[in-house]
């Protein structure tokens, strides 16, 4: 549809579309879609939406319908008391002798002048669905902070209009036993040069329909907006016996012989030469509830999830296995992982090497397990009575039975014998807070900056990040940055006891290891740290050949599943560190380090 054409004015794509169907329903405010140029120059565009609308209750849909547009408008939502001492609470709607008809889910409060207009949420929706305010959103972190409301606002930062999810609406609407009753009007205006000459009705009505309006019109203006030849009037009215010297002025009363009036009237320019043309809608829309309150209840969709049990193809509905001796596992691809961590508050803890807990939010980890595919497994009660918004991840990455169960999670939930084992996700993190520990002991100096991502690049040090080659070179890097990047040259020229040096830091931390060892060996234990650090031009500067040559270096084998690829190369990362401190503990005498202290290798 063409701006400016008259499909265009006369709202048409607008009338195809219900709120009833939208994801966000507007529940409050005004907001100006389109803004193009100044009224009422020529060129100037705008397309306006206004906002009413109420929680009614079923009972009293009939006396809502008979409502008509000022019923629904923006006025403040303010508690009063009537004439007979009786209190109505700030979020009734139309009070009357039979009861209110409902409730408004945004209230509004004028101040003054020197505040803009406050707007709230309606207390019992935030209350229901547990919503934290951030911003111009309504989160809820039960369901991975999804966004439930969400607010526009002008420059002043004053919310002008306010859309609520129409999932967690239609559940609030079930609760209540009532639906919402949305009155909105629509309107698009432009100023044309030249008449149109739409095909249109002299009365300006194309629709006029109980719950929907709308009109259409053609008008000239003049330059000031005005209709040309618009008539115009002054009526003023004084007093003629005022006396500024009497101190107490008395003007009470009705003295017309002390009054005088004087009236001024007027014919604008009656020139021309431009054309508001404007289509407006008035429509009431019913958004009805859902068929029953899963959120505010205790219950949950009857929504089929299916997952693979066993090798055969077949799948069964998650919510099948949902009790404790189901003694079954299920297998997902190494994916869920990212899928979980993705969420805002996710967490992941390892509890050996390839066992350890994940949730998409803050709270009740999930017990999974690596096999020796790298594929993830969990037992499959643990899935099946996790809320239903994080069994949807889950199933999206079930796959078929391959490589067996983890032992190691099998083992700890089988046989109570859990593996004393560590992860090398947190063998990395130790081994970095170990070296660091025993060059300030050894040397009086930090080994390492700080670094503002430390705890960032912290959480995104884990296998999973490897299902892809892309995925593996960029955990190679993140690795490199937590460790490699942030070693201090100075503290290892300081520790050598030498002034100044061209080399780089890798190169400086092998030289002081064979200071206290052999160089080969020193050779040997720095390799997987010189591999590492090449990989991070990998993408740009090396061949296939040069970037496998990267890995070997490292200790990788190329020929197990990328999330193994990805375990050993934090593996011997963490090793390289965390040998290289044990092996400056041992070697680097007490004396020495006291020398050092004095000054003599400053």
């Amino acid at each position: 549809m063409d701006e400016l054409s008259q499909e265009w004015f006369e709202l048409r794509d607008h009338r195809r579309r219900l709120f009833s169907r939208a994801v966000w329903v507007p529940v409050y405010g005004t907001i100006l879609p389109l803004e193009r140029g100044r009224y009422p120059e020529v060129g100037h565009v705008e397309e306006t939406l206004a906002v009413g609308s109420a929680v009614i209750f079923n009972d009293k849909r009939e006396k809502a319908e008979q409502l008509d547009w000022h019923y629904w408008s923006l006025d403040n939502t303010t508690p009063y008391l009537d004439g007979d001492g009786q209190y109505f609470e700030a979020e009734s709607f139309y009070d009357d002798p039979d009861g209110r008809l409902g409730l408004r889910l945004v209230l509004t409060r004028y101040l003054n002048s020197a505040h803009p207009r406050h707007v709230f949420i309606n207390q019992d929706f935030v209350m229901a669905y547990g919503l934290l305010e951030e911003g111009d959103y309504w989160l809820r972190p039960e369901e991975g902070y999804e966004q439930v409301v969400r607010l526009t606002r002008k420059e002043d930062g004053t919310v002008v209009f306010v859309e609520i999810r129409a999932e967690y609406l239609k559940d609030y609407l079930a609760a209540r036993n009532a639906a919402l009753r949305l009155y909105y009007y629509r309107q698009r205006r432009a100023i044309l040069q030249h008449d149109p000459k739409f095909d249109w009705p002299e009365d300006f009505s194309l629709v006029s329909e109980p719950n929907e309006r709308l009109e259409v019109r053609c008008h000239e203006i003049d330059a000031s907006g005005d209709f040309p030849g618009t008539t115009w009037a002054v009526f003023k009215a004084w007093r003629t016996d005022v006396d500024a010297d009497e101190e107490v002025p008395d003007f009470s009363g009705h003295d017309d012989e002390a009054t005088k009036t004087e009236t001024t009237k007027g014919v604008r320019g009656d020139e021309g030469g431009r054309f508001l043309v404007t289509g407006e809608m008035w429509r009431g829309e019913w958004i009805e509830a859902a068929e029953k309150s899963w959120r505010i209840g205790y219950g949950e969709p009857d929504e089929a999830i299916m997952v693979q049990l066993d090798g055969g193809g077949g799948r069964v509905d998650l919510k099948t296995l949902n009790y404790e001796e189901v003694g079954k596992y299920l297998w997902f691809k190494p994916e869920v992982i990212n899928d979980l961590l993705s969420r805002r508050g996710a967490t992941i803890t390892w509890y050996t090497h390839d066992t350890g807990g994940v949730s998409p939010s803050p709270d009740w980890l999930l017990h999974f397990g690596v096999n020796k595919l790298g594929l993830v497994n969990a037992y499959a009660y643990d899935v099946a009575r996790r809320p239903l918004w994080e069994r949807r991840i889950w199933g999206a990455h079930n796959c078929r039975p391959d490589g067996g169960v983890s032992a190691e999670l099998m083992k700890a939930q089988m046989a109570c014998e859990p593996a004393a084992t560590k992860s090398p996700e947190f063998l990395i993190h130790h081994a970095l807070g170990w070296i660091g520990q025993v060059f300030q002991e050894k040397f009086d100096i930090a080994l390492f900056r700080d670094h503002h991502e430390v705890e960032e690049l912290s959480s995104r040090i884990h296998r999973f990040r490897a299902t892809d080659e892309s995925g593996l070179r960029s955990l190679a890097k993140d690795l490199v940055k937590i460790s490699i990047e942030r070693i201090n040259k100075k503290s290892l020229i300081e520790a050598l006891g030498e002034g100044k040096s061209d080399q780089g830091t890798l190169k400086l931390l092998q030289r002081l290891l064979s200071k206290y060892t052999d160089e080969d060996y020193a050779y040997r234990r720095m390799s997987p740290l010189f591999g590492a650090y090449d990989l991070r031009g990998a993408d740009a500067h090396l061949s296939s050949s040069d970037v496998n040559e990267c890995y070997n270096r490292v200790g990788v084998d190329r020929s197990v599943p990328l999330t193994k690829q990805a375990e050993q190369l934090i593996q011997k990362v963490a090793d390289a560190f965390g040998i290289t401190g044990s092996e400056l503990r041992t070697y680097v005498p007490d004396e020495q380090s006291r020398m050092d202290g004095d000054g003599l290798g400053r």
